[in-house]
């Protein structure tokens, strides 16, 4: 079994429950398994929301990884339970000069979805830098407590348009199995798959950039010492826990968050050595002599053009989740 599977399948249960009703005299109750309801009402993404800073301020200033947990799951949840943990080893008192995190100017685009799982979108300011965050919240059933499964950062002027359905909610894409894909030049559920392909081979429908066409020439680049090679795998998220999340911009294109699983090993001659940092060594098994394997995971925002074009991957996050030394 793969490492980051491993790390995957440590979440704990989920407490809680929410209950969403409908809105028409005389009808019964309904948790959204087979009628098409809002995601969360305003006021409980908000709660979300504010569960979320209150719970991570506290695990990322303990550094509690499994406190952490609690409150994000896909990849993102891997990352930084693999990071917290490395940090708790080196870091036995938590985090100095920690600075909590705080959100203000928040707006949530908040879908009419059937089934599970569920999503809704916190579009924030943070005081964590200038960018804005799009912080994206699931759950996979009504027992569960929202917890953030995908986040991007970019500028506000870079921010893109959602659109609204007819009754003013997110209008978001199926991405699943079996999802709406046609109109676009990439099924937003194929996106994951693709992005490999191209990493490997540069074919694919992606414009050029810092996470495409610039990944493929530092990858180059970085094997032009003879002492030194490192190879590249590249492989598709396809567990349902990393499952892509999609809605339409105001212009008719589709802006997806998807999830791609990266190894890279490194291998040098005799005679040389792997410069191996703190936190890599705490995360590391073995010992790398000759050889450092990082398994990473990459969370991704892209731009799917309406009808034919090139897919813009404007946004990226992506770190190791388990380090292996030979």
């Amino acid at each position: 079994m793969r490492l980051r599977a491993r790390l995957a399948k440590t979440t704990a249960g989920l407490l809680a429950s929410l209950t969403l009703a409908a809105g028409l005299s005389g009808c019964i109750t309904v948790h959204g398994e087979e009628a098409v309801v809002p995601a969360a009402t305003e006021g409980e993404a908000r709660a979300a929301l504010d569960r979320y800073v209150e719970i991570s301020n506290v695990a990322k200033r303990d550094y509690d990884a499994e406190q952490n947990r609690t409150i994000e799951s896909g990849g993102l949840g891997d990352i930084d339970f693999a990071g917290i943990t490395a940090r708790a080893e080196v870091y036995p008192d938590g985090a100095e000069d920690f600075e909590p995190l705080a959100v203000s100017d928040t707006r949530f685009h908040i879908p009419q979805q059937m089934g599970w799982p569920k999503f809704f979108v916190a579009d924030t300011a943070t005081n964590q830098g200038r960018n804005r965050w799009l912080m994206f919240f699931t759950r996979a059933g009504i027992d569960e407590e929202w917890r953030l499964n995908y986040l991007a950062s970019m500028p506000a002027a870079e921010m893109p348009e959602f659109a609204e359905d007819e009754d003013g909610f997110l209008d978001d894409i199926p991405a699943g199995e079996g999802g709406a894909s046609e109109g676009y030049a990439l099924a937003p559920r194929d996106l994951s798959a693709a992005y490999s392909v191209y990493l490997q081979s540069g074919e694919g429908p992606f414009a050029d950039g810092p996470y495409t066409s610039d990944t493929r020439t530092a990858r180059d680049q970085a094997n032009s010492d003879p002492a030194s090679f490192t190879e590249y795998r590249d492989e598709p998220a396809e567990e349902a826990e990393y499952g892509p999340l999609a809605m339409r911009t105001a212009d008719g294109d589709a802006f997806v968050m998807f999830t791609s699983l990266h190894d890279q090993r490194q291998t040098v001659a005799e005679g040389q050595e792997i410069p191996v940092n703190e936190l890599t060594a705490a995360l590391m098994e073995g010992e790398a002599r000759t050889s450092l394997t990082l398994e990473m995971v990459g969370i991704q925002a892209a731009l799917v053009p309406a009808g034919q074009g090139q897919i813009q991957v404007i946004s990226q996050m992506k770190d190791a989740v388990a380090i292996t030394g030979e």
